[in-house]
């Protein structure tokens, strides 16, 4: 029996079953509900006929609900990252004198912005306000990233960014919270901190996934830029010579072992000459390669990685090489996690671009990391370095959050 019958009945025995509403004949009551149950009938296959139209939602539907999803104002997505921590230090110097500092370091704070524009557009913002050692206060857009997502294999991004050179570049940002350690490794500090690497690139990156043999491939390259006449200036507006800045890393992550991965990067540049001195008369060129292997799976972390800057001087028509390196390994119990890792940078001692900026540096560093809420670790750190001129012991206490 179809739900219109049923309906119609129910109704009849209702109509049957009530007060007899004045009628003194029973036949002309009977009409009355006969014509009642008619006008009811129609009712009710107009609804129905009406509900059984509008169920399906064809591609002529479907595709206007998409226009007008595409009309929503996309969602912006705010979070952030803060340090605060107390150092102190005390370091031997060559010249026999020796000297400790001890201080209080607000550690500024970091904005995390994203937003999904479409459906395959998304924009990404990363913006610190850094606190100077003579009270200024800095803004700097670290990353601003316009990025199109065709699928997991091909992805393109415009903007400013973190080069393509090593695990921890492309995996630890400027939130000290994300990283175990309370610093960054010795080679990967940042461009105005002493680094010797670029770090960051102004232009294009392309980046994916790939389903390989036994495991996955991931690749990230940048086309970008080049490095300034110094080696903490980032080309933010403009470049310096038409050569552009090229490289990539490869990342390959085996199925068969949880968490390890390894892979190996390269870039090219041409680094601008520098008019008033004797040794960067012309332009140099810059080659850096590097490796790296990690694993990280609950409770171990390793991570293990190597570059190697070659530098031609066509003023002075010589090579020289500066090579860096470090090892961390961590061990997770419950919410601490016990670290060591190892640094080491030789620097070139005749190459002009390092000159003054850098010394060679060995360090060691031993600490703990507690986890006293989900978004708040407090790290001690220990640290021995040995550097050219320079030998000091450091100790870090730092609360790291995310919010």
């Amino acid at each position: 029996m179809d739900k219109s019958r049923a309906f119609v009945i129910v109704v009849f025995l209702l109509f049957l079953g009530s007060p007899r509403l004045g009628y003194t004949d029973d036949s002309q009551r009977i009409r009355e509900l006969e014509k009642k149950v008619e006008e009811l009938t129609r009712t009710v296959n107009e609804l129905m006929a009406r509900q059984e139209t509008a169920a399906p939602r064809g591609p002529a539907v479907t595709e206007e609900i998409n226009e007008e999803a595409e009309t929503v104002a996309p969602k912006l997505t705010l979070r952030g990252f803060g340090h605060v921590q107390y150092d102190y230090s005390r370091s031997d110097f060559s010249d026999d004198t020796s000297g400790d500092t001890n201080h209080f370091t607000v550690g500024g704070v970091d904005l995390f912005i994203t937003s999904k524009i479409s459906e395959k557009i998304s924009f990404l913002n990363e913006t610190t306000f850094e606190l100077e050692a003579d009270g200024v206060n800095k803004l700097d857009v670290e990353r601003v990233l316009l990025k199109y997502s065709a699928n997991d294999k091909f992805n393109v991004s415009i903007g400013r960014g973190h080069t393509a050179v090593g695990y921890w570049n492309q995996t630890f940002h400027h939130g000290k919270w994300l990283q175990t350690t309370t610093d960054r490794p010795a080679i990967y500090r940042w461009e105005d901190e002493g680094g010797i690497l670029p770090v960051h690139y102004v232009g294009l990156e392309f980046s994916g996934t790939l389903d390989m043999p036994g495991g996955t491939l991931s690749y990230v390259s940048n086309l970008a830029n080049g490095r300034g006449k110094i080696a903490d200036e980032v080309k933010l507006v403009e470049d310096n010579n038409d050569s552009k800045m090229a490289g990539g890393m490869l990342t390959y992550k085996p199925a068969a072992i949880e968490g390890l991965g390894f892979g190996v990067n390269y870039l090219h540049d041409t680094i601008p000459a520098r008019a008033g001195t004797t040794d960067r008369g012309a332009e140099i060129d810059e080659n850096l390669s590097g490796a790296h292997i990690f694993y990280l799976k609950d409770p171990f972390e390793v991570i293990l990685e190597g570059q190697i800057i070659n530098h031609f001087n066509h003023a002075t028509g010589m090579r020289d090489e500066t090579v860096g390196s470090y090892g961390q390994l961590a061990y997770k119990m419950g919410k601490y996690k016990p670290y060591v890792r190892f640094d080491w940078l030789n620097i070139s001692d005749r190459d002009p671009f390092f000159e003054g900026l850098v010394e060679d540096e060995t360090s060691h560093t031993l600490g703990i990391r507690y986890e006293i809420t989900t978004f708040n670790a407090l790290k001690l750190e220990y640290r021995h370095s040995d550097k050219d001129n320079s030998k000091s012991n450091e100790a870090t206490i730092q609360s790291s959050f995310a919010f």
